[in-house]
């Protein structure tokens, strides 16, 4: 039998009924609901994991759509309003999302929150199954996508440490995965193609992290797959990744181009990787490094169950693959093999990533210490576990009797260890706390600004009262900036005269634009309350002039002569690197849409 109709077996894609579609959509609901209900109505929703600085950076996100700025570079609303490049950097699609439901719909910003994680569950249930259906049955193909959100790896990221945008983007790692399956093993590359550049394509607009790691999953499933796949099917997977590569250029071109200019370096010493390995002690004594230990010990005991249970699953469904016969139902089982190793392949390379031994990978390996914790690549294993468990459930008559006691037996006691680790982080234990605390935590009357070692004090304390200093983004200021912590701010920052007798009229004030009118009746010494970056332009009556950097924290100073003025600042990227990627991503876009077309046709 020739590869082409071994591959031909394997079930790709195929449509489901409207029954079978409702029914799907009812369950993948109520298994978010059970999932999420407990968190998400508690009135302390909002205080927990990185909720505070997802909170302030969507309102700052909101603020500049609704201004007409649709694709934001700068975080005007955030650092006390002296704003930051977070949106360089910073993936916008998980914002996008929640933005509209703010300014459209009026939903709050609490809310939009809740309604993302929704999403991104409901999402990747839809994903998981979409994935799994390329190789079993529709009810099957339910044993992968409740296994990726029900083990306790994608539940963890999602409510207990609420990484919304991480959350997100896993939510979209089963697509690629399922594009990169059918480029490697489809005659005809076209929908292949399509999948694999959409998914991973909003995947890098959604979480750089995330695509990082997604990354490592494809080199495995490549190397699996390796010894079934042919030339001409790699040929195409190296294509639509450089398809992929140019249609997002738009979004991470100006992060190789920026990198420099901020200090993103701070966020690694902040978490060191070396202290989420599996069990690492508390870096030092203080509360703060304690309840990170706290919860390392619980990551690790979730790495030990997720591994187990893959590594169990995974012999059961290797020792039934590899039993050949003569008949065609054994030939088929082999199509089973690549699937077999990828669910094991995953499994292992998260454990290796816990371990301490591979702190060369972490050290030398580039981009890999940006990860900072581990147990990110968890989910993907959970992922890995639905599918060999798929495969264990269709070939459970393969193994023989003793072995499937010995499943009967351990896999109950396995199945039991993840799902308490999920109930566990599915419950918010604060019982005290009330909405309007909440309210009046992220949204607080004017506060001073504090110094960093100040800021430590409050985290050493877990006082509430750190809460709304979240609203900094010290790592994406510019370099030479201050690394005060500002509290909330209303709008972005003015104008201030420092020397000299005049007045300021504010005419516009947005993130990305600022116009004052200045009567001065004397020279005037002022600052722009806002740090320096090589892409604001500052005119004086029209003509551009250049600002002077504040050398304590890293503002913008300018000289304005006697007389009425007008003194503009916007954000301007003239960088022509920055502009070719931006063409580069339309007529990749136009191009690839042009060939989606013509390929349909023929």
């Amino acid at each position: 039998m020739t590869q082409r109709t071994l591959f031909s077996k394997i079930p790709l894609l195929q449509k489901t009924s409207w029954q079978q579609a409702i029914a799907n959509s009812g369950l993948w609901l109520f298994t978010t609901f059970l999932l999420s209900v407990w968190r998400l109505r508690h009135p302390a929703f909002g205080l927990q994991g990185d909720l505070p600085v997802h909170y302030h950076i969507l309102r700052s996100f909101a603020h500049s759509q609704a201004e007409g700025d649709w694709f934001p570079r700068w975080a005007g609303l955030l650092d006390g309003g002296h704003g930051d490049a977070l949106f360089t950097f910073y993936p916008p699609l998980g914002y996008w999302i929640g933005s509209p439901l703010i300014n459209v719909f009026g939903v709050g910003v609490l809310s939009s929150l809740k309604i993302t994680s929704v999403i991104s569950f409901l999402l990747a249930q839809f994903g998981a199954y979409k994935f799994a259906r390329a190789f079993f049955s529709p009810r099957t193909s339910l044993i992968v996508s409740g296994s990726y959100v029900l083990l306790p790896a994608l539940p963890l990221i999602t409510l207990h440490r609420a990484f919304l945008a991480n959350a997100m983007a896993l939510s979209l790692v089963p697509f690629v995965l399922l594009g990169a399956h059918r480029l490697l093993h489809d005659a005809r590359p076209r929908r292949g193609a399509l999948i694999f550049v959409s998914s991973f394509g909003l995947l890098i607009l959604t979480h750089a992290i995330t695509s990082y790691l997604c990354g490592v999953a494809l080199l495995l499933l490549v190397v699996c797959y390796l010894p079934q796949a042919r030339w001409r099917s790699l040929y195409h997977l190296t294509l639509a990744g450089l398809s992929t590569l140019a249609v997002t250029a738009f979004f991470w071109w100006p992060q190789r181009d920026e990198i420099d200019w901020v200090q993103v370096g701070l966020q690694v010493v902040q978490q060191d990787y070396r202290h989420y390995f599996l069990f690492a002690e508390a870096a030092n004594d203080s509360a703060y490094r304690q309840a990170w230990a706290g919860l390392n010990l619980i990551t690790s005991f979730i790495t030990l169950a997720q591994t187990a249970l893959a590594l169990l699953l995974g012999i059961s469904c290797w020792r039934a693959v590899s039993r050949q016969n003569s008949n065609e139902a054994d030939k088929t089982n082999l199509l089973y093999k690549p699937l077999v190793l990828f669910g094991l392949a995953l499994a292992a390379t998260g454990f290796f990533l816990s371990l301490p031994l591979s702190d060369v990978f972490w050290r030398y390996v580039p981009g890999l210490k940006f990860v900072q914790f581990p147990w990110r690549f968890q989910p993907i294993v959970a992922l890995g576990c639905g599918l060999l468990a798929a495969i264990s459930w269709e070939l459970k008559t393969q193994n023989n009797r003793r072995w499937r006691l010995l499943l009967t037996l351990s896999l109950p006691w396995l199945v039991l260890i993840n799902g308490v680790f999920t109930l566990s982080i599915t419950r918010l234990n604060e019982p005290t706390i009330t909405r309007a605390q909440v309210a009046t935590v992220l949204n607080p009357q004017p506060l001073p600004a504090i110094s960093q070692d100040e800021s430590r004090r409050l985290l050493n304390e877990n006082n509430l009262r750190y809460l709304p200093y979240t609203a900094n983004q010290v790592y994406f200021r510019p370099q030479g900036a201050e690394l005060t912590l500002y509290p909330p701010a209303e709008q972005p920052g003015g104008l201030t005269i420092l020397a000299g007798q005049g007045n300021v009229a504010v005419k516009k004030l947005f993130s990305a634009q600022r116009e004052f009118q200045i009567e001065a009746a004397e020279p005037l010494r002022a600052r722009l309350e806002t740090y320096w970056y090589p892409h604001w332009v500052v005119r004086l009556d029209g003509r551009e002039i250049t600002p002077q950097k504040e050398a304590n924290s890293g503002l913008m100073l300018l000289d304005i002569p006697t007389g009425s003025h007008t003194v503009t600042l916007s954000f301007e990227v003239r960088t022509g690197s920055e502009r070719l990627a931006r063409w580069l991503s339309l007529l990749s876009g136009i191009v690839l849409l042009g060939w989606a077309l013509w390929k349909r046709k023929a």
